[in-house]
């Protein structure tokens, strides 16, 4: 269930959203939107579900798919109360209200402008160009699967040594006995490169053969028996999984070039002093 700070949260960032789309927009921005609710016999659309939960989406995190829709529609309805309630009241005349309105139509016109010009204007050929440029530099490595039990002392880790001689599973054993976090887990550290792991650890891991158990290896976090699980060579990412990387780094590129022509380009005087030099000062 959500916790109440989040529902305040939401309720009032769910309040400023629909306060600009009431105030600016008027009766035609529904452009053929379906109609999902009416609250006193004004219709709420579905065109609104959608912003809502683009703009909560970090809070919806925790919400199961088949709950999301209806939980923003509760709380888009419940919000739509709130604001007739306020219109009732007069409260759209109110200088507050008029500057948390006009805040957030600036930001809604934002938001649009950057997904035309910024999100928009990047092409998947775009992308898959990039792609083919940085997969030319990958190089394949050895990486290695690895599982170990991480103890303070020497004789703890001859003991650890000793009762897998005698037939004890390892993972088990990792999961009694490991003081490192991998210990929930058996041990397992899943694969790894040269340079992810402490010197001695990895200088053992990498000369160990598939199914191999270590002698005890000193590490700067203890003393660590290590057994290798598999090797195998890293393999080029392809294009499915680097694509939303690439896109994201895309974006904010374009996005820092767009604000620095649209400043270049307007004339900005900002009149407090102490502000303006810590404005200036920002690269």
């Amino acid at each position: 269930m959500i916790k109440d700070t989040k529902s305040k949260r939401w309720l009032a960032r769910l309040g400023m959203l629909l306060a600009g789309i009431m105030l600016f927009a008027g009766p035609a921005s529904a452009q053929d939107g379906k109609v999902v609710a009416l609250v006193d016999g004004k219709p709420v659309y579905d065109w609104e579900i959608a912003l809502a939960e683009n703009e909560i989406e970090e809070e919806l995190g925790e919400v199961s798919a088949d709950m999301r829709r209806g939980l923003v529609l509760r709380y888009l309805i419940d919000t739509r109360l709130m604001a007739l309630a306020g219109e009732r009241a007069g409260l759209d005349k109110e200088r507050a209200f008029q500057r948390r309105a006009q805040y957030n139509r600036n930001q809604a016109m934002r938001d649009t402008y950057f997904e035309k010009n910024v999100r928009g204007g990047i092409a998947d050929q775009q992308l898959r160009e990039i792609f083919a440029r940085e997969v030319k530099k990958f190089k394949s490595v050895e990486e290695v699967r690895a599982r170990h039990i991480l103890v303070k002392k020497e004789e703890d880790a001859l003991d650890m040594v000793e009762r897998l001689n005698r037939g004890e599973e390892f993972a088990t054993l990792a999961r009694e006995k490991s003081q490192g976090p991998s210990g929930r887990n058996g041990g397992d550290l899943g694969f790894f490169t040269k340079g992810q792991m402490d010197l001695n650890f990895e200088e053992v891991a990498f000369a160990l053969p598939r199914g191999e158990i270590s002698a005890p290896v000193k590490s700067s976090f203890g003393w660590h028996i290590i057994k290798v699980e598999d090797k195998r060579m890293t393999k080029a990412p392809t294009f499915d999984e680097l694509k939303g990387r690439i896109r994201g780094e895309l974006v904010q590129v374009k996005s820092r070039q767009l604000t620095s022509d649209l400043r270049k380009g307007a004339k900005i005087e900002v009149l407090d002093k102490a502000l303006a030099a810590k404005f200036h000062s920002i690269k």
